[in-house]
C-alpha cells in the first residue's frame, strides 16, 4: 500500500509538516509562516505536529486525522484510496478541505486572489491538490480496476405515529423531523456528514423551540444572541444560514437579524453573543399554529422527560401530542 498519498489524495510526502519535512526549527517556521501568508492557518512553529501520513493503520499513528470521513470510509471499504471507488468524486470527498479542487498555481491565485510564487506553490498548495492526484491515478485505471463501496443508512428510530385524522400542523412537524437529512444506501463518508448535519440542525430546532417565545406582532418565534449561543449549538454565520437555506425546503423559513451595523461577527465570520435575534417561522404569516404547537411540543418534552427529552425529539415522538 502507498502510504505517501492520503486516500483523499494528499501528497502526504511532500506536505510541510510530514515527519521527514519539520525536522529543525526553520522547517517549521517555514511551514507556519507559509501557512498563515496563504491558508490563513495561524500555528505557531512550536505547535506543528510532525505527521506521519493519513494512509498508515491507526494503532502506527496518533489520534489526529484519524477521524477524517473521507479516510474512514476508504478504510472501511478496503480501498487504498478514492481513484479506486465507483463513487469517485464523491460530494464528501469534494468538499474535505479547501484545497482539494485546486488544479494548478494560476488556479490557486484566482481563488484565493493571492499572488504566489511558482516554488511556494509546490511547497504550501500543490499537496494538497488531492483531486489532481487522484485523477492521475483514475486515469491509470481500467473498469475492472474499481470497487463499489459499501451501503449504509442512518439509524433513526422514529417513534410510531399515526397521522390519521390529525392536524394538519403536527403532520408538518413530524415530516419535516423524520425527513431532516435522512437519506438510504449511502456511503460511509455520506452516512458521517448525513448524521453529523442532523443532529446540528436538529439542536439548533430544538434550542429554538426551547427557548424561543412567539412574536404575535411579527407571527414569528424569536431568539436573542445570547441565550442561542449560550447553547453551544453552532457559532458560525455562514453555517447557520446553509442550514436556514435547507429548512426552506420544507417551507420553515428562518432568519439572522443584526441588530447593530457592525460588532455582531468576530474577523473570522463567527456570531458573538449579543447584536442579532433570531427569528423563525413555519410557512406564511398565516400559519400561526404550527410555531405555537412547535413551541408547545419542545416544551411538554422538556417538563415530561427532562434530559432525555432532546433523544424523544429526535424520534419524532409527538405521541404526547394526542393523548
Amino acid at each position: 500500500m502507498n502510504n505517501t498519498l492520503a486516500k483523499c489524495g494528499c501528497d502526504c510526502i511532500n506536505c510541510p509538516t510530514y515527519r521527514e519535512n519539520v525536522k529543525t526549527s526553520e522547517d517549521r517556521k517555514k511551514c507556519s509562516t507559509g501557512w498563515e501568508r496563504f491558508l490563513k492557518i495561524k500555528l505557531s512553529p512550536e505547535k506543528l505536529r510532525a505527521c506521519d501520513g493519513c494512509s498508515i493503520p491507526d494503532l502506527q499513528r496518533k489520534t489526529y486525522y484519524l477521524n477524517c470521513r473521507v479516510r474512514k470510509c476508504a478504510i472501511i471499504n478496503e480501498m487504498e484510496n478514492c481513484a479506486y471507488c465507483t463513487g469517485f468524486p464523491c460530494n464528501e470527498l469534494l468538499e474535505v478541505h479547501s484545497l482539494q479542487k485546486i488544479s494548478n498555481r494560476e488556479d490557486f491565485i484566482k481563488t484565493s486572489g493571492k499572488e504566489i510564487s511558482a516554488s511556494d506553490y509546490r511547497y504550501f498548495i500543490e499537496p494538497y491538490a488531492g483531486l489532481v492526484h487522484l485523477n492521475r491515478i483514475r486515469q491509470t485505471l481500467t473498469v475492472n480496476d474499481y470497487k463499489d463501496y459499501k451501503r449504509y443508512s442512518p439509524k433513526t428510530g422514529f417513534a410510531d405515529f399515526n397521522q390519521s385524522g390529525l392536524q394538519e400542523n403536527l403532520i408538518k412537524i413530524h415530516k419535516l423531523l423524520t425527513s431532516l437529512y435522512v437519506e438510504e444506501n449511502i456511503s460511509y463518508a455520506r452516512l458521517q456528514t448525513v448524521e453529523n448535519k442532523r443532529e446540528r440542525i436538529l439542536k439548533i430546532l430544538w434550542t429554538i423551540g426551547l427557548y424561543g417565545t412567539y412574536n404575535k406582532n411579527l407571527k414569528c418565534i424569536e431568539l436573542d444572541a445570547k441565550t442561542f449561543m449560550n447553547q453551544k449549538v453552532h457559532g458560525m454565520y455562514k453555517s447557520l444560514i446553509e442550514y436556514f437555506e435547507l429548512l426552506k425546503e420544507y417551507d420553515i423559513h428562518g432568519e439572522i437579524i443584526p441588530l447593530v451595523e457592525k460588532g455582531w461577527l468576530t474577523p473570522m465570520g463567527g456570531l458573538r453573543k449579543e447584536g442579532w435575534i433570531i427569528r423563525f417561522k413555519f410557512g406564511d404569516s398565516k400559519d400561526m399554529e404550527t410555531d405555537k404547537t412547535f413551541i408547545n411540543f419542545i416544551h411538554q418534552l422538556s417538563v415530561r422527560y427532562g434530559n432525555s427529552a432532546f433523544k424523544k425529539f429526535k424520534r419524532a415522538d409527538l405521541r404526547l401530542m394526542i393523548i
